[in-house]
């Protein structure tokens, strides 16, 4: 179950409650009257089924609540009533297949876009994987791809694609941009770095290397999988599946491209240069289609269930589904 708490205006708070009254699919509605002090207003709460909770927060937001109330959303571990459990078995589809679409929101606000904890997260996982190239190490590589924040940019850019909000996908974009040209910077020192005092090789010979081989030699397989990546990416992100995202990380090879990269510049190898620069680019392309189709796919999805939300409710159609999605007020 998810738990609203809504703090609307006396002359909106009432139509609040009528449509919480309306819908099935909540219980557990409570009204403190007066009760709301900044902003002023009424507070009410109450528990909705988690199929049914965004479009819940779309009618709320339709009616004007967050720009002179607040909705906070939050999600119960457990809600020992039967109360609950009847709500439930009136909301059409599953709990595991519900997305409250605000989190995915606070997610790519707080993932999505440049920061320096996420510049300083590439450029590590940069490092960790050119040493991993270096020695010939997949378990470093695989740990570098876990570290790196690939996905939060990536999905950020989807957003704003298919919400059409341009600010969205251009932040999305710098991030991946500045991310990776973080990553393949430090890898570069790094390795020069390294060379200077010894401990890496003055000459870096790539045959029997398998993983630098690889990274430098791009392929059909590489698309394939980095088109499953970003589709299990978007998914793992709308649906809340954490442990599915770290899957996801380690399975593409765009931070060992970046590595790569790093690591043919200071060696001036420019023909697996190309290899990995080809590498990384099919990589982001096939990261930013997939997810941006998955994305529109679950969008559509949601606007038709939202329109029979309507309808089951007795609310007037509107004009332009103001679909309460990541990237609306960003």
């Amino acid at each position: 179950m998810i738990h609203l708490r809504i703090i609307a205006p006396e002359d909106l708070a009432d139509g609040a409650i009528e449509l919480l009254r309306r819908c099935e699919s909540t219980t557990n509605i409570v009204v403190h009257r007066g009760a709301a002090i900044q902003p002023v207003g009424d507070t009410v709460s109450c528990d909705v089924a988690e199929e049914d909770a965004s479009y819940l927060v779309a009618d709320l937001r339709a009616m004007g609540i967050p720009e002179r109330g607040t909705i906070d959303i939050e999600r119960l571990d457990a809600s020992v009533s039967s109360a609950a459990r009847d709500a439930e078995r009136q909301t059409h589809g599953s709990a595991a297949d519900a997305v409250i679409w605000e989190n995915v929101g606070a997610k790519i606000v707080d993932q999505g876009f440049v920061s320096w904890g996420l510049l300083v997260l590439f450029a590590l996982a940069g490092v960790i994987a050119s040493v991993g190239i270096l020695i010939d190490s997949a378990p470093i590589v695989v740990g570098a791809m876990a570290v790196s924040p690939d996905f939060g940019p990536v999905a950020a850019f989807s957003v704003g694609v298919v919400r059409r909000r341009p600010g969205v996908a251009v932040r999305g974009f710098v991030a991946i941009a500045a991310g990776f040209t973080a990553a393949i910077a430090l890898a570069f020192v790094a390795v020069v770095a390294l060379r200077w005092i010894g401990v890496a090789p003055g000459h870096f010979h790539r045959a029997g290397n398998a993983i630098a081989e690889a990274v430098a030699a791009p392929n059909g397989f590489s698309v394939v999988v980095a088109l499953c990546a970003g589709a299990a990416g978007m998914l793992s992100v709308t649906l809340g599946k954490s442990a599915a995202l770290v899957g996801v990380a380690i399975s593409i090879t765009t931070i060992p491209a970046a590595a790569d990269i790093g690591v043919s510049v200071a060696y001036a190898d420019w023909a697996s240069f190309r290899g990995s620069a080809l590498q990384l680019a099919l990589n982001i392309i096939s990261l930013l289609a997939a997810a941006t189709v998955m994305l529109a796919i679950q969008r559509t999805i949601y606007l038709r269930r939202r329109r029979r939300h309507r309808a089951e409710l007795g609310l007037p159609p509107l004009a332009r589904a103001r679909a309460s999605e990541p990237g609306d007020d960003r």
